[in-house]
């Protein structure tokens, strides 16, 4: 009688799944929740619940097939299948949550939980995606001149990885103070805008996790002798040079 109790339940819940039955998430669109390889992820209850929960049931869905991994029932928490998730399954908050630890890229997927409330069935899915944390070591950031303009900066932040879950922004630190300057890999500074204290920090991150590496704004590049900056110090520099070359050759003369 147990058999055919669970196997017309997968029925009824296969097909509350396929027409949108479900509750949480907005309808049939599951509740999304990112986890990092080798860290805990946590299956929330988004539930207001004013009533004690009678029995919650987790399940996850594998080639088409709906598996029974735990239930909570009588204030425990119970594991039904060893083959997936080996110790790694506990409940959480009170019973209401799953937790899953060391997570696995082969454990992303659709997670459903049936809570059974005052004689009530409630069903929540969940989409569970894993990442794969940001390489190391951090992203490198290179910095060019314009070709055509010694006062444009070129700065392109990289990492080792073709993840199309990465996204790029900038800060800029001037005075002490952090600001948000563009999201992107490459961005173009206009020098004469910018201090020459200002250091730049490129972050790259996904869903999961989040990395940075920090340069300042000058020097720019070889190329960054052909700035007006530098130019203007060289002519600076240069009437001291010769009034110093004088005196030497001065003494040099009058000591012979």
């Amino acid at each position: 009688m147990a058999m055919l109790t669970e196997l017309l339940f997968i029925f009824w819940l296969s097909f509350r799944i396929t027409t949108g039955g479900g509750e949480g998430g907005g309808g049939d669109v599951p509740l999304p929740v990112t986890g990092r390889v080798g860290e805990t992820v946590t299956l929330p209850c988004p539930l207001t619940l004013t009533h004690p929960i009678d029995r919650i049931t987790w399940m996850f869905h594998v080639n088409g097939e709906i598996i029974f991994l735990a239930e909570f029932r009588d204030q425990k928490f119970i594991r039904e299948n060893g083959n997936y998730f080996p110790n790694r399954l506990e409940g959480s908050n009170s019973g209401t949550a799953l937790l899953i630890r060391e997570l696995r890229m082969e454990d992303s997927g659709i997670f459903t939980a049936q809570f059974l409330v005052n004689g009530e069935i409630r069903v929540i899915n969940y989409n569970l995606t894993v990442l794969e944390p940001l390489p190391i070591p951090t992203p490198v950031i290179e910095k060019t001149l314009d070709g055509n303009s010694s006062d444009l900066c070129h700065l392109h932040c990289s990492v080792p990885s073709n993840s199309p879950t990465l996204s790029y922004s900038w800060t800029y630190r001037d005075t002490g103070t952090d600001r948000l300057y563009a999201n992107g890999s490459t961005i173009t500074v206009s020098l004469k805008d910018k201090a020459l204290g200002a250091e730049f920090t490129c972050w790259v991150q996904n869903p999961a996790h989040r990395n940075s590496t920090s340069t300042p704004l000058y020097p720019c590049g070889e190329a960054q002798r052909k700035d007006g900056t530098c130019r203007m110090k060289l002519y600076m520099y240069l009437p001291a040079l010769a009034v110093l070359c004088t005196v030497l050759a001065t003494v040099i003369f009058v000591a012979k």
